[in-house]
């Protein structure tokens, strides 16, 4: 006998209740799941009960008298030799013949359902492991009125139908539409499962579109050779919206919009406007924002020349993916707070769905101009200091390819110096590098940029970890 039940709280009841009865059985639920191939090998055995919650996806066939292989098995031992094991599976292969006639002659797995579940698939599943491969079996289901199933769809207008008819409590039901408004009543429930999944996944396919990108983002940096034209591209964006703004602004009060666009360009590109820029902004927009990115571009050729192209382009390849990778993680986040948040949009007769996905991308697409903004900023803001103004580029170049993860401790921010090792002391600055002070013990070591961690993306730009990369 196979008993099905729809949850491990109602098999252990009813475990109980055989218990007190002196009836000897097997539960077969996540509690038994190290014995669950040994309570489904013995459950066609003769006078076997088993007690099971959920039969769909347990792959073993019951079959009826037994399980000969594992009675040999576990007779032979787990060091029989292949004879050993041969010689016994023999012998329980005979007597499992006579089990199976004797459990035929019987009738074969009779399977009990106490409950319907949501889902017809394993009610389906639980009536299938009887009457296999030709051999007899029955199943039957015994529902109540009371069942959650029943309870939430149509169990209280049966109700009242029986009681007008006269039937008494515990009275057996049988009747095809009560088998119709089972069914139907699964149908109903799956309907509403595959519109959650369904609803679920329209979430997360916002988010998946927005992963995607952001990947191909982060890969594209990692193979871009040429970074320091993104910082170009983002600047000259930047410097329109500021000039645009400060012509749009000074209509209304000049005062204001003067001290916004001095601060703005100051904090963030370290550029210093003057009145000449300011008139000239009013005056002739297009030729001031030209002029201005015309000195960005020379303020980085000479970084450039300074640091060497490769280890430029490694520094702003580091600042960009600690940003993007830091960002991410506030953006999602972010976007689950909204997720909590957007249900309430309902009330104001408003889809959540829609405002989940407006807001949603207008955040990343937020997140993604604070990322290009920030690591503008960063570069431009950045100083580039070497031992001396007459040092050769071949010498900077030469020795920060030997140590391409130290170049990062090259840059230092607008107020902050960078440490480095005594210029007349050629061993330390070869350790170094060709950018420190001239005077370091009377200089304070400040750390411009955050320390690189053992399990953080190598500077060098490879995407493996910093301890499996240079820190190794």
């Amino acid at each position: 006998v196979l008993v099905g039940t729809v949850s491990i709280e109602k098999s252990e009841k009813i475990s109980s209740l055989l218990t007190r009865k002196g009836v000897r059985h097997e539960v077969l639920n996540a509690k038994n799941h190290a014995r669950e191939a040994l309570i489904i090998a013995e459950a066609g055995a003769k006078g076997s009960i088993t007690i099971a919650t959920n039969m769909a996806g347990r792959g073993t066939d019951i079959k009826l008298g037994g399980n000969p292989e594992y009675r040999a098995r576990k007779r032979a031992g787990t060091e029989a030799t292949p004879e050993q094991y041969a010689a016994a599976y023999a012998e329980e292969y005979r007597k499992w013949q006579a089990d199976y006639e004797e459990v035929k002659a019987l009738g074969g797995l009779y399977v009990i359902g106490t409950e319907r579940h949501e889902s017809r698939r394993i009610d389906n599943q639980l009536r299938g492991r009887s009457g296999r491969q030709g051999d007899p079996g029955r199943s039957r289901f015994f529902l109540s009125l009371d069942d959650d199933l029943m309870r939430l769809f149509g169990g209280e207008n049966l109700k009242k139908l029986m009681s007008r008819i006269g039937m008494e409590p515990g009275e057996p039901i049988f009747h095809p539409w009560l088998n119709k408004s089972i069914e139907k009543a699964q149908s109903k429930v799956e309907e509403r499962n595959f519109d959650i999944r369904k609803h679920l996944l329209e979430y997360d396919d916002v988010l998946n579109e927005q992963r995607t990108f952001i990947y191909k983002q982060r890969d594209s940096i990692l193979e871009d050779s040429d970074l320091k034209q993104r910082i170009l591209d983002t600047a000259e964006e930047y410097i329109e919206i500021y000039v645009d703004d400060f012509c749009t602004a000074a209509k209304k009060d000049r005062e204001a919009a003067q001290s916004q666009i001095v601060q703005e360009f100051k904090n963030r590109f370290g550029y210093p406007v003057t009145e000449d820029d300011l008139d000239s902004f009013l005056k002739k927009t297009d030729e001031a924002k030209t002029t201005i990115l015309e000195r960005f571009k020379k303020d980085l050729s000479e970084k450039e020349a300074l640091a060497g192209r490769e280890n430029l382009n490694m520094f702003i390849r580091f600042q960009y993916l600690q940003a993007i990778d830091k960002k991410w993680l506030d953006h999602l986040e972010n976007l689950e707070s909204l997720r909590e948040a957007v249900y309430l949009r309902s009330y104001g007769q408003k889809n959540p769905l829609t405002e989940y996905k407006l807001e949603g991308f207008d955040i990343f697409y937020q997140m993604l101009d604070d990322i290009r903004l920030e690591i503008a900023s960063r570069v431009m803001l950045v100083k580039v200091r070497t031992e001396g103004e007459s040092a050769p580029v071949r010498q900077a170049r030469r020795v920060m390819g030997n140590a391409q993860h130290s170049a990062v401790n090259t840059f230092s921010g607008s107020a902050a110096g960078s440490g480095g090792a005594s210029a007349g002391t050629s061993a330390a600055a070869g350790k170094a590098g060709p950018m420190s002070v001239s005077n370091p013990q009377n200089v304070q070591v400040v750390r411009s940029i955050p320390k690189v961690g053992r399990n953080d993306p190598c500077p060098c730009g490879s995407g493996k970890k910093y301890k499996f990369c240079h820190g190794a």
